[in-house]
């Protein structure tokens, strides 16, 4: 429902800066209100300010704002207000009421909890003047048949922070509208009462502490001057070795990760701690081979079987009796084989020895040796080893226990 009451200004002279909190200023605040339109602001418009039928109230919820800060004492804001005004200056009651549009805000005192501010802005109006007649001194008229106008507006309004992100809102502008020849026929004055509410990131220039801003003056010690002489020189000392002493804690760190004493650019094998003489490298089972050439590691080997402690470098591949398919334990050994082949031995050349038992045909024999060792050929062609480089054959093992024959041997050229 809608009531018409004087609407009363209130003023409020500046307080001393002494007794003013600060508060931090968020990058937007919403404020939401009730209107009061004043259609009678022509030349002296307090004249006829404070009677009661020229004021218009509307409801809370009738204006609302929307501010971004775009710094500690300027703002851009998108406002919108609506309601059913009366126009006694035109006769017009209950008539729909829409003002929109951006503007800026100036803020004078936006550190403190009484924060005014004035503004200037524009935008869109609407109200329907259209087959309407003002009567204006005599036998003047004006006449108007239009209700869309574009407008400019100015004013001064105050923010009562109660606490740091929320307050109440008084704010008066005065709204110039454009018509043909209309003068101040059509301008009018709003007013709003309501709630301002701040929210978002604080502007990083802002601070509660204003001391920050004051230049802070820099007292230089001289040292032979210095009753303290003794005790300076202990702490500068004893921060020079702790600095050096942690710059070259990380230094040695990013430049040796493995920690053993050689860095990383001389390093064979830098994410492992080994000897100087195998340039970083580690020898596992000490025999005086580097692991990074060893290819029994964890063997007491010769140079002559490349580390291996006798002339049968790989593990042999088991197979089941009459069978020569390779089972998954099988698949496993044949990887790291073709590891070894191709980053250890890179230049060797291989025999793929294929065996059976000596129970059975000669004839079966033969042809089953020689597809053990194809089965193991081909699967580690599909790992990556060049083909050129192994030759496969077909052998007998005559050994008194059966499941000695039945395997496939790999072992290097000479």
């Amino acid at each position: 429902m809608k009531k018409k009451l004087n609407f009363f200004i209130i003023t409020f002279f500046v307080l001393l800066s002494s007794v003013f909190s600060q508060y931090s200023q968020k990058k937007w605040s919403i404020r939401i209100g009730a209107n009061d339109i004043n259609y009678y602001p022509r030349s002296n418009p307090i004249k006829f300010f404070l009677h009661k039928k020229n004021n218009s109230i509307n409801p809370i919820f009738s204006n609302v704002e929307l501010v971004h800060h775009i710094n500690n004492n300027m703002g851009v804001y998108l406002e919108g207000a609506l309601g059913m005004v009366d126009n006694n200056r035109w006769r017009i009651i209950d008539g729909f009421f829409l003002k929109f549009g951006p503007g800026i805000n100036f803020y004078l005192l936006p550190k403190y909890w009484f924060d005014p501010y004035f503004r200037l802005g524009g935008g869109y109006h609407q109200f329907n003047y259209k087959n309407r007649t003002l009567r204006l001194s005599g036998s003047k008229t004006y006449k108007l048949n239009k209700k869309n106008f574009f407008l400019l507006d100015g004013g001064l309004g105050i923010n009562f922070w109660i606490v740091s992100n929320f307050g109440i809102n008084i704010q008066s502008t005065y709204n110039h509208v454009f018509a043909n020849h209309s003068k101040d026929y059509l301008n009018f004055c709003k007013h709003s009462l309501g709630f301002v509410f701040r929210f978002g990131g604080e502007h990083e220039n802002y601070s509660d502490d204003y001391d920050n801003n004051k230049p802070k003056k820099i007292i230089k010690i001289n040292k032979e001057d210095s009753y303290l002489p003794s005790i300076i020189e202990k702490k500068e000392d004893k921060n020079i070795i702790e600095n050096s002493e942690y710059e070259n804690k990380i230094c040695c760190e990013k430049e040796d990760l493995d920690h053993d004493g050689i860095l990383d650019k001389d390093d064979l094998c830098p994410d492992q701690f080994g000897l100087k003489k195998f340039k970083g490298c580690p020898d596992t089972d000490s025999d005086n081979i580097p692991d990074i050439e060893d290819i029994c590691p964890n063997k007491y080997g010769i140079k002559e079987n490349k580390g291996c402690p006798n002339k049968t470098i790989f593990k042999p591949i088991l197979f089941d009796l009459g069978k020569y398919k390779l089972s998954s334990n099988s698949l496993e050994i044949i990887n790291k084989i073709s590891e070894i082949m191709i980053k250890k031995l890179p230049n060797s050349k291989f025999y793929i020895n294929g065996y059976t038992d000596s129970y059975g045909k000669y004839y079966y024999n033969k042809i089953l040796s020689l597809k053990r060792a194809n089965s193991v050929f081909e699967a580690l062609v599909y790992k990556g080893v060049d083909p050129s480089r192994m030759e496969v054959r077909g052998l007998i093992k005559y050994a008194k226990k059966k499941s000695k024959g039945r395997y496939v041997e790999i072992t290097i050229k000479k």
